[in-house]
């Protein structure tokens, strides 16, 4: 019965990532983060230090995910 156990989730996905579905993920019961701009890769187009501040945020809301998780 373990598959029916709700489990901790967070989605993150860009908005130029053909395979990210924004409907979907807003239909999920847990957070998502959607970057604009993002590519698959959660990188921007051209845009070095700005995909460098996309993965500093991701790194930041994962690390409090995972805190969250040990309380």
């Amino acid at each position: 019965m373990l598959s029916s156990v709700p489990r901790p989730r967070r989605s993150v996905g860009g908005t130029a990532d053909q395979m990210w579905d924004a409907r979907l993920a807003e239909s999920l019961p847990h957070e998502a983060l959607e970057v604009p701009s993002a590519d698959h890769s959660l990188e921007l187009a051209d845009d070095a230090e700005g995909s460098v501040e996309v993965m500093r945020q991701v790194v930041s809301r994962l690390d409090r995910f995972i805190g969250s998780l040990a309380r």
